[in-house]
């Protein structure tokens, strides 16, 4: 009789609860921020004056004109006034007012973060069976070995 209690007790605790294993959840995590700015450039824009030139013939006495653009030139030849304009050939600036809209991309490397999750659940009817099946088996093997379990007593208290 004790060898089958015995018995029963090692097969009872060889297949008791065990721990359950968790993986690891595996999250990667990427991060781009998008900044937007605007802003406005103060700058010179050049152009060309395109060349002109024209001629007229009049009676009249000679003349001379210049501006910062262009020049004139009258002259009287056989009575008539051979007169002449002619645009300089030059580039102006121009101060201009333009815009601009900055978008500025900033990328964080990606990391892989491991997070263990651990969920509690609840013991299954074994499971639950063989928790409450121990005790009872407890106290058969002490209600059955009680002789000697008292002398033992008795030895340690003298």
């Amino acid at each position: 009789m004790n060898k089958t209690i015995t018995l029963v007790i090692t097969i009872l605790l060889l297949t008791s609860c065990g721990v359950c294993k968790h993986e690891p959840k595996i999250e990667y995590r990427d991060s781009i921020r998008v900044e937007y700015r605007d802003r406005i450039i103060h700058d010179t824009a050049t152009f060309e004056i395109p060349v002109i030139i024209e001629k007229n013939v009049t009676r009249d006495t000679s003349s001379h004109l210049e501006n910062p653009y262009a020049k004139s030139d009258a002259v009287v030849s056989d009575g008539f006034l051979w007169h002449s304009l002619e645009s300089i050939p030059q580039t102006i600036e121009v101060p201009v007012e333009v815009p601009v809209h900055d978008t500025t991309y900033i990328e964080k490397a990606s990391e892989t973060v491991y997070v263990t999750e651990y969920k509690e659940k609840d013991l299954s009817w074994w499971q639950t069976l063989k928790i409450g099946a121990f005790w009872w088996l407890l106290a058969a093997l002490l209600l059955t070995n009680i002789k000697p379990i008292i002398k033992l007593i008795k030895k340690l208290a003298l």
